[in-house]
């Protein structure tokens, strides 16, 4: 059993499970969290860009000396976690919700600041793999070493080792020093300890690619194995399909509290929705940054993607859903509504209207115009919009952009805004290719 790493606690807030269990009620936890908190000190110097000149160094001496500014950084705040023993438990977020920092503080490298951590049981964390092998030491030299830091007697490490060389798949080079290994061998033999020394705990944190395809199949069969046969895992990934696959529940880290938990599927739909806005509000933002930096360039940017004589303008271009609320993401089957604003300046004959999507690599993925759908356009307002509605985008992950245009029926351009706005396109299913069309499979 791993001794329990502990700290006063200074606060009384808590998160809730998402079954609260009361305290009488007999549940052995693997591990247990209360109100762990966890901040970092961050110093910056205020002189300029923090490095040390001749001057600066002569009146250190004399007492002169830059003050620091202390910040702190949360890595976890107020955080209660229990797992049951045997569950599986994702955590997911972010970039610096906080999720390794957990982890570090569960194995003990941290220490929290508040709170408390017990841990029941010998736990195998893949979070930095082989570390603390020496380079020096050949592979089995550095099992033993690893498996008398894990407890192991130096008999049990002998009877593992057969097992640990052969799943790690280095037979031929077990008895050189690690330093000759490449990295990939060397994660490799770093996994394989860590799935045999019979773990009660298996902790994962990205570290999944270690080597090729099929070694990677053989890796998550065997954490598989290891929560059929009644292990605790917590697992720390960005693959949501793999979280949703592997885990009874999801923890939701933003900023080191926890957002959400509960459900696999509920709360990995709630986090993508909260991606997405987060990516759109960042579309919308470029997009202004760059049309601010090329007012200040003097406009040639914009006038070099956008040409004609304007007798008719087009004066804005807007993304819908089928709803009609204005967007930047959108999914594979959405709607997706492109909406031409237009100011007509004197009467014009034989308009012609047309839209174009490019990927971002520049392949042309759709174009047209009213002419090729054969759409008469009658005498139009002063003012209007005209509407290009798809019912299924069926475009596969990947950034676009639109080109819009009005020009006379024999090609003579009043107005063409090269791509005038961007949108991205997210999906869960990895296709290939530029679309995905309506389909069935049909076995017979």
């Amino acid at each position: 059993m791993q001794e329990p790493v502990t700290a006063s606690v200074n606060k009384t807030a808590s998160i809730a499970t998402a079954t609260p269990v009361a305290d009488d009620v007999d549940i052995q936890y693997s591990i247990d969290i209360k109100d762990l908190s966890k901040r970092f000190t961050r110093r910056t110097l205020s002189s300029r860009a923090g490095y040390t000149t001749l001057k600066s160094a002569l009146l250190g001496i004399f007492g002169v000396r830059n003050k620091a500014q202390v910040q702190y950084t949360t890595a976890v705040k107020d955080l209660t976690v229990r797992v049951p023993r045997g569950s599986s438990v994702g955590i997911i977020g972010r970039n610096g919700s906080g999720k390794s920092s957990l982890l570090k503080l569960i194995t003990g490298i941290y220490k929290p600041d508040a709170g408390s951590v017990l841990v029941e049981g010998r736990i195998a964390a893949l979070i930095e793999l082989g570390a603390g092998f020496h380079p020096d030491f050949t592979g089995r030299e550095n099992l033993f070493l690893a498996g008398a830091m894990h407890g192991l007697s130096r008999a049990e490490v002998r009877r593992l080792i057969p097992d640990i060389v052969r799943f790690a798949e280095l037979e031929d080079v077990i008895d050189d020093p690690v330093r000759t290994y490449s990295s990939g061998m060397f994660m490799r033999l770093g996994f394989s300890l860590a799935v045999h020394i019979e773990p009660e705990i298996l902790i994962v944190d990205e570290v999944l690619a270690v080597g090729d395809a099929g070694f990677v199949a053989k890796c998550k069969d065997r954490i598989s194995a290891l929560r059929k046969a009644g292990k605790t895992l917590l697992l720390v990934s960005h693959d949501l399909d793999a979280v949703e696959r592997w885990c009874d529940e999801v923890v939701w880290l933003d900023k080191g509290v926890v957002k959400d938990r509960g459900e696999p599927r509920r709360v990995i739909d709630r986090y993508r929705q909260f991606l997405e806005a987060g990516q759109e509000a960042e579309l919308v933002a470029l997009e202004q940054e760059m049309d601010d930096f090329q007012r200040a360039d003097g406009g040639s940017p914009v006038e070099e993607k956008r040409w004609g004589s304007r007798e008719i303008e087009i004066t804005d271009v807007a993304l819908r859903s089928g709803t009609g609320d204005s967007h930047r993401l959108f999914h594979p089957e959405d709607a997706l509504h492109i909406e031409i604003a237009y100011a007509r300046r004197e009467a014009l004959p034989d308009l012609v209207f047309g839209i174009a999507i490019h990927r971002n690599d520049g392949v042309l993925v759709h174009g047209t115009n009213t002419e090729i759908e054969k759409i008469k356009i009658s005498e139009l307002a002063e003012k209007g919009t005209v509407r290009y509605e798809i019912k299924r985008l069926a475009l596969l992950e990947g950034a676009y952009s639109i080109d819009v245009a009005v020009h006379s029926a024999e090609g003579y351009p009043y107005d063409y805004r090269k791509e005038v706005v961007d949108f991205v396109v997210r999906s869960p299913i990895q296709h290939v290719g530029v679309f995905n069309p309506e389909h069935t499979w049909k076995i017979e």
